[in-house]
């Protein structure tokens, strides 16, 4: 299967490197604190996958797609790829990596750039003195998981406790990467740790043994399934509905004044969300190289379609050319700025709401300014034509 991965669920896109990577620290934990990327969830993909379902490959591909820009720090990932500079050299250069076995070496393919970070960082002056494992007499406790798939037990069993004459490891039964051991029976870490630096003794008495779940109650198939369904059908609700706003303000020339309230205020975030996914499965399907947290694309495909709603909302047929010109580019540019800089206001996921946020704020603010400004416009021309009116009415006293 790992040789022969789907390139697509349906007319969704699947990448095979994203489904290789999270893949690997997906197995990286054994239980499911550690979310999304779990060796359960993960596991049940693959079987899926085989059985012809690959919702759970497109599932792992997007939020690769999604997290990992925002998971790591990019310059310590050069520096920690430098670090290993002259193995990632030997293996790309040499062709050692395998990339027919398993997952074909993924994590080491990304975490060196496919071999160019070696090259990019500047190297340390001392680096090749610590190209190989150095002796060391300090104390030292290594605590591992038994199916820790990212950093395997036996690697330090092998590699590096030859190395410390006074170094203890302990390999826990059931547990897997570092987020297993902090959430997972907590106090006998505790214990583990702090006796340990107390008297010396690596004391792992309190653990009990670990039970591994291997049939997750939410999967990646499921989440696929319903996370790609939610994405379209938004999308192609947010579409129908601006069309819709348009063709009922053509037939019956507005709405009234609680329905522009409730499609200016409530049902933009509608509109917002569906808009953003409408413009991700549009890169995702004809733009792979765009970043789903592209400034200019969160802020068009959420800006866009809100300041339509809210202009739909706030139009009246019967109203001048000019002042409908007027009002769309209003909504419009309100929109997008506001979602543009909503989008500065956070960051992350949470950054998508602050766009929606902002985008209606926008329009309806610029919105408002214009009704104001246009009332002044008429209150100062009936001023202006009574008073006329009342000079001419006057009699003459000459």
């Amino acid at each position: 299967m790992a040789a022969d991965i789907p390139d697509r669920w349906f007319f969704l896109p699947i990448k095979d490197g994203n489904v290789r990577v999270a893949s690997f620290y997906g197995l990286a934990e054994s239980g499911a604190e550690a979310g999304a990327l779990a060796s359960p969830l993960t596991l049940d993909a693959w079987l899926a996958a085989a059985d012809g379902d690959a919702s759970g490959f497109w599932l792992q591909s997007l939020l690769a797609d999604i997290a990992f820009p925002e998971s790591f720090a990019w310059g310590q990932m050069a520096a920690a790829g430098r670090l290993d500079a002259r193995a990632a050299t030997d293996a790309f250069s040499s062709g050692s990596l395998r990339p027919d076995s398993n997952l074909g070496d993924a994590a080491t393919t990304f975490n060196c750039g496919d071999g160019r970070l070696a090259d990019s960082w500047p190297a340390a002056p001392d680096e090749n003195e610590y190209s190989t494992v150095r002796t060391s007499n300090v104390e030292t406790l290594l605590i591992n998981g038994e199916l820790d798939f990212a950093t395997p037990p036996q690697g330090a069993t092998e590699e590096l406790l030859p190395h410390l004459p006074n170094g203890r490891e302990v390999v826990l039964p059931g547990f897997g990467h570092s987020t297993t051991f902090w959430t997972e029976q907590s106090e006998a870490g505790t214990h583990l740790i702090t006796n340990c630096l107390a008297t010396g003794a690596a004391d792992d008495s309190l653990y009990e043994p670990q039970a591994v779940d291997f049939t997750p109650e939410v999967t990646h198939t499921a989440l696929g399934k319903g996370f790609g369904g939610a994405m379209v059908g938004l999308a192609l609700l947010t579409v129908l509905s601006l069309l819709w706003m348009s063709l009922r303000v053509r037939r019956r020339g507005g709405y009234g004044r609680k329905a522009s309230a409730a499609l200016r205020s409530l049902y933009p975030v509608v509109l917002g969300l569906g808009g953003w996914f409408a413009g991700v499965l549009i890169v995702i399907t004809t733009m792979p190289g765009v970043a789903l947290d592209d400034e200019l694309l969160s802020a068009l495909s959420v800006g866009l379609p809100i300041g339509l709603g809210i202009y739909f909302a706030w139009v009246n047929r019967d109203w001048s050319a000019r002042t409908k010109t007027t009002g769309f580019a209003a909504a419009a540019g309100g929109a997008l700025v506001g979602a543009w800089l909503g989008l500065h206001a956070t960051a992350g996921l949470l950054a998508l709401v602050t766009a929606i946020v902002g985008a209606i704020v926008g329009a309806n603010l610029i919105l408002f300014v214009l009704d104001i400004a246009w009332d002044w416009q008429v209150r100062d021309r009936f001023v202006e034509t009574n008073a006329k009116e009342t000079l001419e009415a006057r009699p003459s006293t000459g």
